[in-house]
């Protein structure tokens, strides 16, 4: 978790320094301090990707995984293993998160706000780019990685 806070840290870091103060055109405006300490992990978590990986295949019990007809597999920016479920009612027609197991997303080109009837999700990964329908509308769409 803390290289992933690590990993935005820096990235927001990168972005701001790239802008520079109104008027004098100088140096950046980012405290080097703060990026010294964002940039330095703490010496009690020094995992690698590759351990943090093995860490979470080795969390999953993997029978229990496939007797619930889910899959293991590597999700989100990290690749972290998973057991991903499916829903049995993937697919149905939904007019809101009520009417699904998961969530209720929208499955056509309408725009915030529209009338819309979705379709049920597929399984319980929470990673992809979608938007969701509530009370029958269609909300903003997200990305989650």
């Amino acid at each position: 978790m803390h290289k992933i806070l690590v990993a935005i840290a820096v990235a927001v870091l990168a972005a701001c320094s790239a802008q520079k103060p109104a008027g004098d055109g100088g140096a950046p405006n980012v405290d080097d301090a703060l990026v010294d300490d964002v940039l330095q992990p703490p010496s009690n978590d020094a995992r690698t990707i590759e351990e943090m990986r093995a860490e979470s295949l080795a969390a999953i019990d993997e029978k229990a995984c496939a007797a619930d007809g889910g899959e293991v597999r590597m999700e989100g920016m990290l690749g972290m293993y998973r057991c991903v479920r499916p829903y049995a009612d993937a697919g149905k027609a939904c007019r809101s998160d009520a009417d699904c197991a998961g969530k209720c997303l929208a499955t056509g080109e309408e725009a915030a706000g529209e009338d819309a009837v979705g379709a049920c999700q597929a399984n319980d990964s929470p990673f992809g780019c979608y938007a969701e329908v509530e009370d029958g509308k269609v909300t903003n769409a997200i990305c989650v990685d």
